[in-house]
């Protein structure tokens, strides 16, 4: 173990860990520990929050924390609090919450590990923690700050702290920007807009550390990708179609009369459209899924089906009534979550999942699902990334079966489009690809969305 991480060996020993820690998480472990300021961008599933946690501890017993704060999502916060409790003993951990008198209160108490949301952080600083110095800040899901002008960013950039810690498994989502504001916690005037993608790689390198699944796990079962195109037909087709032809009524033939959400919200319903025709119950996706469940049935096992509409979901409950199923959407509270993923990962197959894509995407662990298929796509690859990662866990003994939908001849084509320039984005700049491209969801890509020759 003591090849693994520069720290003495005694107190190394002396952890409370409930299984072995893998070479890769005491090195992770080793980076944290020895750094002020820290970008730690593992793939999803590789136990960034283990890391994290065991590290605290370490400093700790080092006598170099005395109080920490860790900023999460607001749903991963029971979450946080009981991985810290179970990989940093030593230390007390306490959830923030209640009222600001209440939230004050416990900034106060002299508590080794604070954890809050980002809602309650922004909320907060001005009030209860703007004169409160901590050891160590972490956020987790740092991607949240990828907005530098945010009220989010701005209160976690101002916080007091010695150490900064950044936890992502997608630093990159739309634009590089997203990058250098995160940055702009992690270690405050290291990357401006002015620089070029080596410099940027250059001055971050002692900073960050990202590593792949495929490079550390080698023994977890690999993601088997399938696209499947389909076509529209009957009257979903005439419904999509009379939706396209009559798209810019309202604006006397001008998209230039529409303002982004008017585009939008055109787009929307292209989208849901390309689902289901809720006037006469028609979907070209719900027959093809409907043979994906008949053979997951037959073999007892346990799907996903992922859209970004709460709707489509609740209309697919309906058309899959026989097959056992529940819907996790972010209306429902956290203990409701709680009880219908339990159900999924306890209960026997064959079982399915109706999830928000949102909802379901981040801080979630069900590995116990062979299949996830991707209903509708999302604008973003990380968003669909973080989804399937929550099935791609370690743990999993066979592959993981992804299953994107695509109808041709309609804009959820252009959108494909899309998703894979941003993923091009994203390995220019944390997986070191050559392009420097930077393209971002602007108006003219939604106009040119809603008018593509193809489809007239």
């Amino acid at each position: 173990m003591s090849e693994h991480i520069a720290l003495e060996t005694q107190l190394i020993n002396s952890l409370k860990l409930p299984y072995q820690l893998r070479p890769y998480q005491w090195e992770g472990i080793r980076f944290l520990v020895e750094s002020n300021a820290v970008l730690l961008a593992d793939e999803m599933g590789l136990g960034k929050t283990v890391q994290v946690a065991v590290s605290l501890e370490i400093l700790w017993r080092k006598s170099q924390l005395t109080r920490a704060l860790v900023v999460v999502p607001s749903s991963l916060k029971l979450n946080w609090e009981a991985e810290l409790r179970r990989w940093a003993p030593s230390l007390s951990v306490q959830r923030v919450h209640g009222n600001a008198a209440n939230r004050q209160a416990y900034y106060l108490l002299p508590i080794s590990v604070l954890v809050a949301s980002y809602e309650e952080i922004r909320v907060d600083i001005m009030r209860s923690i703007n004169d409160i110095f901590f050891d160590v800040v972490v956020l987790d899901e740092a991607q949240r700050i990828k907005n530098l002008h945010s009220k989010s960013s701005l209160a976690c950039r101002i916080l007091n702290r010695n150490r900064s810690w950044a936890l992502t498994g997608t630093p990159v989502e739309n634009r590089r920007s997203d990058l250098i504001s995160i940055f702009r916690f992690v270690k405050l005037g290291l990357l401006h807009q002015g620089l070029s993608r080596t410099e940027i790689h250059s001055r971050m390198r002692p900073h960050f550390l990202r590593r792949c699944k495929r490079d550390v796990l080698k023994d977890l079962p690999p993601i088997i990708d399938q696209e499947i195109s389909i076509e529209l037909r009957g009257k979903q087709q005439e419904a999509y179609f009379q939706a396209w032809k009559s798209r810019w009524e309202s604006c006397d033939s001008s998209p230039q009369n529409f303002s982004p959400a008017n585009l939008f919200a055109i787009i929307t319903k292209l989208k849901q459209l390309c689902n289901y025709d809720a006037e006469s119950g028609e979907s070209a996706k719900l027959d093809v899924l409907l043979n994906i469940l008949e053979v997951q049935v037959a073999e007892e096992n346990k799907i996903i089906v992922f859209s970004q509409y709460v709707d489509t979901l609740k209309w697919l409950a309906l058309q899959i009534k026989d097959l056992p199923h529940e819907i996790f959407h972010g209306g429902l509270s956290q203990p409701e979550r709680e009880k219908i993923l339990d159900r999924f990962r306890q209960e026997p197959g064959p079982r399915c999942l109706l999830m928000s894509l949102r909802a379901g995407g981040i801080g979630l662990n069900i590995q116990e699902a062979s299949t996830v298929v991707l209903f509708d796509r999302w604008w973003n690859p990380a968003v669909e990334n973080q989804a399937v990662q929550r099935a791609h866990r370690f743990g999993r003994e066979d592959p993981l079966h992804v299953i994107r939908f695509i109808i041709l001849d309609t804009i959820e084509e252009r959108i494909s489009n899309i998703i894979k320039k941003k993923q091009e984005l994203f390995e220019n700049y944390i997986e070191g690809a050559d392009s420097v491209d930077t393209p971002r969801l602007s108006r003219e890509s939604l106009e040119q969305i809603l008018d593509s020759p193809k489809l007239s």
